[in-house]
């Protein structure tokens, strides 16, 4: 792809031949979040009133998860990311319902909490983007494998 040439494209046509790169599950998230190209091949978002929020490269987002893309969005540390990616299996994307009052299970592109499978805790992404010390995030990752272990025991001793 020709990326000098897009550069100087219109909006519409650069956003068209950006998002072939990226993918149903990738396009969903530039979708929820609004976010559209700059001529710079940057991915940002337009508030009414609000200065223009660069989020991300567009050589970033075709390099990157879905989940990493969210979790950038959130302003996420490399290790957060590395963790839920490797560790995806234990946790199911969630947004909260405000009409029953519970957390519902979503697609990835639309998340905004995480459920802990095994415990059914769940993970507010603005409180981890407030997680800045790495050991505070290491506890919280032991407290979670702890639970999972525990789970684990336990379905072990009913099934046996």
């Amino acid at each position: 792809m020709n990326y000098q040439l897009l550069k100087s494209a219109s909006q519409e046509t650069r956003d068209d031949y950006l998002r072939q790169e990226l993918g149903v599950d990738k396009c969903e998230i530039l979708d929820k979040y609004q976010l559209k190209s700059n001529a710079n091949l940057y991915w940002e978002h337009h508030h009414e009133h609000h200065p223009v929020q660069e989020y991300f490269s567009h050589k970033f987002a075709k390099k990157a998860s879905p989940l990493g893309m969210i979790f950038h969005i959130y302003k996420l540390c490399y290790a957060k990311v590395k963790y839920f990616d490797q560790n995806w299996e234990d946790f199911t994307p969630c947004v909260y319902n405000w009409q029953s009052g519970l957390f519902e299970e979503t697609r990835l592109s639309n998340m905004e909490f995480i459920k802990h499978s095994c415990s059914g805790i769940i993970l507010d992404l603005r409180n981890l983007a407030r997680i800045n010390r790495y050991e505070d995030f290491l506890e919280l990752c032991r407290y979670l494998e702890g639970l999972k272990a525990e789970h684990s025991v336990v379905k072990k001793a009913k099934c046996g």
